[in-house]
């Protein structure tokens, strides 16, 4: 090479040069770039979006890319996690502008020093991938960007493909790509290829700039001739320029590269001559440089000459990073001992070194080497916490062989160690090392897992699904008994396992704490519907607290010894569990309500009165006569838990009658006073309710001269009023009367006579034993209990109904006169009630206004406003608003009156009081309001709601069309929840991310596309946005290249886009009506035209991807296949290819005539992945069964399988075999069976079992049971997913239900799914009910459920056989399940539905456990 510059040959490709050189004083370096452009960054994404969505995506976006450029000109470095929040970002909204996609790409070099180049390089190639998958715009600057990143990545690549895949895509390399591809040689000390870049830059006359001579330096170096690397200077200057600091630099790390130390002192004085100032940042490269190639040791002589100017440290960090990636953390720490170190306010100095402790962890530098620093840090004091940093790093990334002995140097330095240190590692660690952690936990650190380790860590981990064996190895590790039990039952409730749950209860007495297992227990109530099993676990927490509280109470005796015992309040555990399940549950909470009540009362389980009293109120108008009794037994304080089967030593009063009668023979015949046993005797009696055993017992005691409390003569009537024995009852109140004038029965006996006596029309005898009980003072609060209240509301609420005003009126005053009760909202209810039974308006005015001024209440308001307005009797109407503002204010009575508008469908009245100036928002009432529609499952009301609000500004409607789309989802109408989307647009209503979130739910649910972008990252490719990207090219009026994405562009990127197309081209009139006539020819449906307008486009000027679909899809079904293949071959050389569902339409198309080239030669341009998505393989078997070559098909198949060596290609076949294609082969030349049969045979040898499972859908179908068997248990049985959904399809289109039932007879002994045998058993069932054999139906069903749950059989199949049986005036004996809500129903996976035998590609083979979603 020194020959090239003694000849001077070097130098001809610079002297033509000289005018045309770029001088630059700028410092390159690795944030130049950016922070140069960062103003632009920064401020041009604010505004021009094309919708909300759009802007929302940019928005943040942008917000993300601020923060990266923030974070280099404050550290001049970013993080890994950093960009690839910036992908996720990019992946989830499917958008980004060029010029985000640009500043990403040039973010993956030396900016992320933390990593190693080729994970850098990884990094920005997965960037590349995607941002390529989006269709966004790239341009030559993105080429030169990532060319920048490979270089400083190191990362090997050719220049010359390079250059072609740049040249293929239509771009021209500027001065800056052949810069950087001669820096690419040079990197490689190829000098001739940079050469011929020189060379090529000359012929266009290209200029040349310091950049290329500092490139020629370090490729000589490489080349190993230092002394033409020298030359390099001389050659400058003849060329006219100046050698900067940035050339010394270069050429002193090439000396430093070779170790050549005299060379390199000898160039530092030089530069010290020549007055180039070397800045620090220029030293720490040659310190670099000098370390990694092995002459680490000269390094102090660098060192010495650092200036330590601002902005050192961040220099200093970056270099320690790299030097600690390539193993050189001596060097580093030397490093770190030169930066300067800052103080605190207090004068203390900062620590330092923490990201050079981090980063050797990270790098898995030996644990000798990390410790060895850590305690040379703490011994010069830079950093006291450096083990505790180093052990928190260790944690982090979760390596147990590094984590545990950090962990073990912390516990010798005496530094605690906590539960949570351990958590990570339980994370990462394989299912089988998690109990091993748990055991090294306690022994070697005396850290005991407490229950949030073990339920939140260790159960999820251990991937073990048997709940006995969870419990039992989490013993033998070490967990306490009560932690694992209670632990486990927690995971189980999480997962909605609630019977499993409820037996691991029942089978381990502990404490289970209410506030912890409340939520868990009601979500799976929600999702299983186990009301049993909800019962059991309800009951189990209830033992729990009591079994806790007893504990406690000897603990106190033990303590406290004779000390007066104290009062403990045992807090209502049961009726806060039932109040919050109820809030929960939206959807027919009467019914659930009364189901969980029911089974607490069979459980004897109690609640409060507050609680009950609270139920019955939120309950409103859904209350019924049955929950109010079943709530006032609950809080009655009568029940007593019944026994539990191990319950130990039962108290006095949990004795039977019997036991109690036995026990008073014992202790009488021993002398004993059992008169106390005898009360508690009378006490079992009056629970069990047992009247006759109730006189015997009392007939026996009286003869016995036993002293019978006055009282029980009281409970005696209460019993005869319970089983409604109205006279007797009267009997024994004229005998108690007679042994006591005085007495008087307790309010809630005498009401209970009182309602019996007038039940049986006896209003005399009722009013007088009223009367005779009343009370002169008002009731104690003991009495006023919920069970109470209710009581006297159904009283007056049955009258009511009954429409008796004058019988209720008379009652009321009776029992407010005798202090019976003190009116309430809920008990004047029926004062109204009465009245509008019989629609007599103008007394239930009167009686409502008597009540206001009265009692200052206002019951049944809402009902009385509705009539009125519905009768239009605006004169009550107002008198009823002016009443109610005296006891609740103007504005309160007035939004009362607005929801009595909107219920009864009178939106402009409404929004007239809306509108009212001066009225206050009150946004709580309109949330309440909407949550009270929502919950009695009311949507003409919200829909009102929605209208009454609409511009009224002051009123935040987003939580109106929340609920309305809550609404619609509870009724299944997903294209109104759609609708609602559309009309928040129209009304310039922003939807926030919670309603995007749910209807994105709602619609992939019901099989709809999702039009907009979904605030979440989406998993592999989210459905197209077609209506978006149609009204974008309508709009679309200038000659760019449109690639349509997912997502719209955004508007300010357009207009400059299309400026600058516009320079490039003639004047655009004349182009944008030829573009436009031809989307007018497309929408027309006119391909000639269309063709016409095309071939009249400029010469290299394209319609985008989308309007090249349009016309290929005009001319297939025009049956012009051979002009619609020219225009796929036209997108797939431009790197493009047609809509998916055009493309699969035309492909069909194709298949169907038997084309067998143009399907070979298209394959040819398509990747794996994009033959995958459109299913190409079934569609090419397809034309080769038209065109008669199924055989020689097969013997295709078979080549590929017996040429494969490696799993993974078999792997591979497998993925791609034409699963829809083979059934086809089979259906229509089943003399090929046995050929067929050979493949599939040495498939399943390499263990891949499609191909043998469609033989077998094959074989079972067509009638040969027998061979289909030999094949299923030689190959499928114990198959953990199988295809069968088409076999059952051909048995319900021959109604063949003997075929269903052999299918059911293989399936049933197989490991697949449950919900896959429901399909099978839901086929069978349909097939019967639709013979009309519902007989045989049932028996099917009966046989199912033996088998499966019932609510893994269809739901539909279900209905039909239910409305079958009841037409022939039976009865249905099975409980339907409710619909489901979620699409990810188990069945699926286990069926043929999901894979694909028709079109798009097959699953992941049956056998390969699935690989986890990628982030698209």
């Amino acid at each position: 090479m020194a020959s090239i510059l003694r000849t001077g040959k070097l130098l001809r490709y610079f002297a033509g040069l000289t005018r045309n050189v770029v001088v630059s004083s700028v410092r390159e370096n690795e944030t130049s770039n950016l922070l140069n452009n960062a103003p632009c960054m920064c401020g041009q994404f604010q505004n021009g979006f094309a919708t909300n969505a759009a802007a929302k995506a940019e928005l943040s976006l942008d917000k993300q890319i601020r923060r990266l450029d923030q974070d280099v000109r404050r550290t001049g470095r970013i993080s890994r996690r950093d960009l690839e929040e910036v992908l996720d970002e990019i992946r989830t909204h499917r958008t980004a502008t060029s010029s985000q996609s640009l500043l990403v790409i040039r973010c993956c070099g030396n900016l992320v020093p933390e990593e190693l180049p080729e994970v850098r390089t990884a990094l920005v190639q997965e960037i590349w991938k995607t941002l390529n998958a989006l269709n966004v715009p790239m341009d030559i600057s993105h080429y030169n960007a990532l060319l920048r990143v490979y270089l400083e990545n190191e990362h090997g690549f050719a220049p010359t493909d390079f250059l072609a895949e740049i040249e293929a895509k239509g771009i021209e390399p500027n001065r800056v790509t052949y810069q950087r591809l001669i820096a690419r040689y040079c990197q490689q000390g190829d000098i001739e290829g940079a050469t011929r870049i020189l060379e090529f830059m000359r012929a266009k006359s290209l200029p040349v700039n310091e950049n290329v001579f500092n490139s020629l330096i370090l490729g000589h170096s490489q080349a190993n001739d230092l002394e033409s690397a020298k030359g390099i200077l001389g050659v400058m200057k003849q060329a006219g320029l100046e050698p900067s600091a940035d050339t010394y630099t270069t050429l002193l790390c090439a000396f430093a590269r070779h170790g050549d130390l005299a060379a390199l002192k000898d160039t530092l004085a030089e530069c010290e001559q020549k007055e180039i100032i070397l800045l620090d940042k220029d030293l720490l490269d040659i310190v670099y440089t000098l370390t990694v190639n092995g002459n680490g040791e000269h390094v102090d002589e660098i060192l010495a000459k650092l200036r330590l100017s601002p902005g050192f440290n961040q220099d200093a960090v970056n270099v320690i990073l790299r030097l600690v990636n390539k193993g050189y953390e001596d060097v580093g720490l030397k490093l770190l001992r030169v930066m300067p170190r800052t103080s605190r306010v207090n004068g203390e100095l900062v620590d330092v070194g923490a990201f050079f402790i981090r980063q050797m962890v990270k790098a898995n530098r030996p644990v000798e080497k990390i410790l060895s620093i850590c305690k040379t840090l703490q011994a010069e004091g830079l950093n006291p916490k450096a083990l505790t940093i180093a052990t928190e790093a260790g944690l982090t990334n979760g390596v147990v062989n590094n984590a545990l002995p950090l962990l073990q140097e912390m516990k010798n330095a005496g530094l605690p160690i906590r539960q949570h240190y351990f958590w990570p590692l339980i994370c990462s660690a394989e299912s089988n090392q998690v109990l091993e952690i748990v055991r090294r936990m306690q022994q070697e650190f005396a850290v005991f897992p407490n229950s949030e380790t073990v339920r939140d860590y260790v159960i999820p981990n251990l991937k073990e699904k048997n709940w006995e064996r969870i419990v039992t190895a989490l013993r033998d590790a070490g967990v306490p008994n009560s932690t694992a039990v209670t632990s486990a039952v927690y995971s189980a409730l999480v997962t909605h396992q609630i019977a499993d749950a409820a037996k691991i209860m029942e089978q381990n007495r502990a404490y289970y704490v209410p506030f912890l297992f409340k939520q868990p227990l009601i979500l799976a109530l929600s999702h299983t519907n186990d009301f049993a099993s909800f019962i059991r676990c309800v009951r189990q927490i209830h033992e729990g607290l009591q079994f806790r509280q007893g504990k406690e109470e000897e603990v106190e005796q033990v303590e406290g010894g004779a000390a007066a015992p104290t009062e403990r309040v045992t807090p209502d555990v049961v009726g806060a569990i039932v109040h919050e399940a109820f809030i929960y549950f939206r959807r027919d909470r009467a019914a659930m309500l009364e189901k969980i009540l029911k089974g607490l009362v069979n459980q004897g389980l109690s609640i409060s009165s507050d609680k009950a009293t609270q139920l019955s109120e939120q309950l409103g108008s859904e209350l019924t006569p049955r929950i109010s009794e079943l709530l006032g037994k609950l809080s009655s304080g009568e029940l007593e838990p019944v026994a539990l089967p191990s319950s130990g030593k039962r108290s006095l009063d949990s004795l039977s009658i019997d036991e109690l009668e036995r026990f008073i023979v014992n202790v009488e015949s021993k002398g004993d006073n059992a008169n106390n046993i005898k009360r508690q005797l009378l006490n079992a009696c009056f629970r069990s309710q047992n009247l006759d055993k109730t006189l015997q017992v009392i007939e026996k005691l009286e003869t016995e001269k036993y002293q019978i409390p006055i009282g029980i003569y009281a409970q005696l009537i209460d019993l005869y009023t319970h089983h409604k024995k109205s006279s007797e009852a009267l009997e024994a109140y004229g005998k108690l009367k007679a042994k006591d004038a005085n007495f008087q029965l307790d309010n809630f006996k005498a009401v209970r006579l009182a309602d019996l006596l007038l039940q049986e029309e006896n209003d005399d005898a009722a009013f007088k034993v009223l009367e005779d009980n009343k009370k002169d003072s008002p009731i104690a609060e003991s009495e006023g209990s919920f069970n109470y209240v209710s009581t006297v509301w159904r009283i007056l609420n049955s009258i009511a109904e009954a429409g008796q005003p004058e019988k209720l009126r008379k009652l009321f005053d009776v029992l407010v006169a005798g202090s019976y009760v003190v009116p309430t909202n809920v008990l004047l209810g029926p004062l109204i009630k009465v009245h509008l039974v019989k629609d007599d308006i103008p007394k239930a005015i009167e009686a409502f206004e008597e009540i206001c001024q009265k009692h200052k209440s206002t019951p049944w308001k809402n009902e009385l406003a509705c009539r009125l307005i519905q009768k239009e009797d605006a004169a009550n109407l107002q008198k009823l608003t002016d009443l109610s503002t005296g006891i609740h204010g103007e504005v309160n009575s007035l939004y009362d009156l607005v929801f009595s508008f909107v219920e009864c469908g009178r939106v402009r009245q409404a929004r007239k009081i809306l509108e009212t100036p001066g009225l206050r928002t009150r946004p709580q009432r309109i949330s309440s309001a909407c949550d009270r529609y929502k919950n009695e499952g009311l949507v003409q009301p919200l829909e009102g709601l929605i209208e009454a609000t609409k511009d009224l500004g002051h009123i935040d409607r987003n939580k109106i069309y929340y609920t309305l789309l809550l609404s619609y989802d509870k009724s299944d109408e997903a294209e109104k929840a759609l609708g609602l989307w559309t009309k928040m647009q129209e009304e310039s209503v922003a939807p926030n991310d919670a309603f995007l979130l749910k209807l994105a739910e709602i619609l992939r649910r019901n099989n709809i596309d999702v039009p907009f972008v979904v605030p979440e990252t989406q998993k592999d490719h989210a459905a197209a946005k077609k209506n978006k990207a149609k009204e974008q090219v309508k709009k679309e009026t200038t000659t760019e290249t449109v690639k349509i994405a997912d997502q719209p562009k955004e508007k300010t990127a357009k207009k400059e886009q299309t400026k600058t197309e516009a320079e490039k081209t003639t004047p655009p009139t004349k182009t944008v009506s030829h573009l436009s006539g031809f989307r007018k020819a497309i929408l027309a449906n006119d391909p000639d035209a269309a063709i016409s307008h095309k071939q009249s486009f400029i010469s290299g000027e394209k319609v985008g991807a989308l309007d090249t679909s349009r016309l290929i899809e005009l001319l297939v079904r025009a049956d012009r296949l051979s002009e619609a293949t020219k225009y796929v071959e036209e997108l797939l050389g431009d790197k493009l290819h047609p809509q998916p569902k055009i493309f699969k339409f035309y492909l069909n198309k194709i298949a169907a005539a038997g084309d067998l080239e143009t399907l070979e030669r298209i394959g040819k341009q398509l990747s794996e992945e994009q033959k995958r998505l459109i299913s190409f393989d079934n569609r090419y078997c397809h034309a080769n069964i038209v065109a008669g070559k199924a055989e020689q098909f097969i013997k295709l198949l078979t080549t590929e399988i017996d040429a494969a060596k490696t799993p993974e290609e078999v792997t591979k076949l497998a993925e791609k075999f034409p699963r829809g294609g083979a059934v086809g082969i089979l259906d229509k030349h089943p003399e090929l069976v046995p050929q067929y049969q050979s493949l599939a045979e040495k498939f399943a040898a390499q263990n891949q079992l499609g191909p043998m499972n469609v033989l077998w859908m094959h074989l079972i179908s067509s009638g040969q049971e027998a061979a289909s068997k030999e094949i299923w248990d030689k190959h499928l049985s114990s198959a953990p997913r199988l295809m069968f959904q088409r076999v059952l399809q051909t048995a319900r289109e021959q109604q063949d239900e003997k075929l269903v039932s052999v299918v059911i007879s293989q399936l049933k002994n197989s490991k697949i799914s449950e919900g896959a045998i429901g399909n099978a058993y839901s086929c069978l069932i349909d097939i019967q009910t639709t013979k009309g054999n519902s007989d045989k139906a049932m028996d099917a069903l009966a046989n199912a459920i033996k088998d499966v749950s019932l609510e893994n059989i269809n739901r539909t199949a279900l209905l039909r056989l239910k409305q079958a049986v009841e037409e022939k005036s039976q009865k249905f004996p099975y409980t339907i399940p409710e619909k489901r809500t979620k699409a990810d129903d188990s069945s699926s996976s286990s069926s043929s539905s999901s894979s694909s035998d028709d079109d798009v590609s097959p699953s992941i083979p049956e056998t390969v456990p699935p690989k986890p979603d990628s982030k698209a």
